[in-house]
C-alpha cells in the first residue's frame, strides 16, 4: 500500500472518532476521564456505605446520584458510562459475576443516559422543576427495569416468586419517587456550583 493510500485509510478511521471543535477534537480529555473515574468510584463507595437493604428485593440507596450528576453535567454518554461502570464494579464486589450481572447494571446506565439526553436537549440549563421531572421519569423507568430483572434473577436462583416481586413493586415506586426528590435537592445546588468551575462546559458532549 502506498503512503498516499495509507494516509487515506488513516484519515477515514480518524473521521469515525467522536470530535468536538471547541475542545481540541477530543470527546474524552484527561480531565474528563479523571472526573468520570471519580464519579464511578463514588458510586461504589456510596453503594457500600450508604445503602439500606430491606429483605432480598429492596435496596434503598443514593449511589445513583453519581450517574445523574454525570448525565446532567456532561451528557448522555458520560451519564451512561458512569452508571454502567459504577454499577458493574459494585455488583462484582457484592455478588461477583453471575448470570444476571449484565441485566443488573443496565438500569443505572439507562438512568444516567436519560438524564444526559434531557440536559443536552436544554443546553444543560435546567431549573429545579425540570431536574425533578427527568429524575421522576428516569426513576419510573429504572424501577420497572429493576423489577423485571429481579423477577428474572429470582426465577433463575429460586429465592422468590413472581407474585412476591409484583407485590412489592408499589414499594419500589414509592422509594424511587422519594429518592428523586432527594436527588433534586442535592443536585440542584451542586450543579450550580460545578457549572462555575473552569473547563466544565468544554467537557460537555
Amino acid at each position: 500500500m502506498s503512503e498516499k493510500e495509507q494516509n487515506k485509510v488513516l484519515s477515514y478511521f480518524k473521521s469515525l472518532m467522536p470530535r468536538r471543535e471547541n475542545q481540541g477534537g477530543q470527546l474524552f480529555t484527561t480531565q474528563k476521564l479523571v472526573t468520570l473515574a471519580i464519579l464511578v468510584a463514588l458510586h461504589v463507595i456510596i453503594a457500600r456505605i450508604a445503602s439500606i437493604k430491606i429483605g432480598p428485593s429492596i435496596v434503598i440507596t443514593v449511589s445513583g446520584i453519581t450517574e445523574v450528576v454525570a448525565g446532567l453535567l456532561f451528557g448522555p454518554l458520560s451519564g451512561g458510562i458512569t452508571g454502567l461502570l459504577g454499577s458493574f464494579l459494585n455488583q462484582l464486589i457484592t455478588y461477583g459475576f453471575t448470570a444476571t450481572t449484565v441485566l443488573w447494571i443496565l438500569p443505572a446506565a439507562v438512568k444516567g443516559w436519560m438524564c444526559g439526553v434531557y440536559a443536552k436537549a436544554y443546553d444543560y440549563q435546567l431549573n429545579p422543576f425540570q431536574i425533578l421531572w427527568i429524575l421522576a421519569v428516569s426513576a419510573l423507568v429504572v424501577t420497572t427495569m429493576n423489577t423485571v430483572v429481579q423477577i428474572i434473577d429470582a426465577e433463575i436462583f429460586q429465592y422468590s416468586t413472581k407474585a412476591t416481586q409484583v407485590a412489592i413493586m408499589v414499594t419500589r415506586y414509592i422509594n424511587g419517587a422519594l429518592t428523586s426528590v432527594v436527588y433534586m435537592i442535592v443536585t440542584t445546588p451542586l450543579l450550580h456550583r460545578l457549572n462555575k468551575l473552569p473547563g466544565i462546559k468544554k467537557m460537555r458532549e
